[in-house]
């Protein structure tokens, strides 16, 4: 590592020579307090990302994680898979073909709700849980909407 490098630049460069690299020993290279150094882990980006995200004071809070959801729900993921109330549909149309059940597209949202549920008790802290669930909240609406509709 050249000494010209920031602390954070350091930290950066450790993590992407080893990702599994110990906190403490990047801590103790860069000379960044391990909540610091645990936090670049987490939340790589530009140095300016990681020091107004990293030390401000303020914590995210649930319009935050609803923002987010916001954005996945309706961005790169529906860019992916399309129109989430088609996606939940051939999801259901699959799974009723393979064990002869009858579940609709809401069906399936509320059963990725369960998994996110599941996955939350093992990892509390993990905030893609708290995301997702807010998500498939939203899309469960939208197929109950449809479903009425129908």
């Amino acid at each position: 590592m050249s000494d010209k490098q920031t602390p954070y630049e350091q930290a950066v460069q450790m993590f992407v020579q080893d990702p599994k690299v110990k906190l403490a020993v990047v801590s103790h290279k860069t000379g960044l307090p391990i909540k610091n150094v645990k936090f670049i882990r987490d939340n790589r980006g530009t140095p300016n990302d990681v020091f107004y995200k990293g030390f401000s004071e303020q914590k995210e809070d649930r319009v935050d994680l609803l923002i987010e959801a916001i954005k996945v729900t309706s961005t790169d993921r529906n860019k992916d898979y399309g129109n989430p109330i088609n996606n939940h549909r051939h999801i259901a149309q699959i799974f009723n073909a393979i064990t002869g059940h009858r579940l609709t597209a809401r069906d399936v949202a509320l059963l990725h709700t369960c998994t996110k549920l599941s996955r939350g008790q093992v990892s509390p802290k993990k905030k893609d849980h708290y995301v997702d669930r807010m998500a498939y909240a939203g899309i469960e609406y939208e197929c109950a909407m449809e479903e009425v509709d129908e």
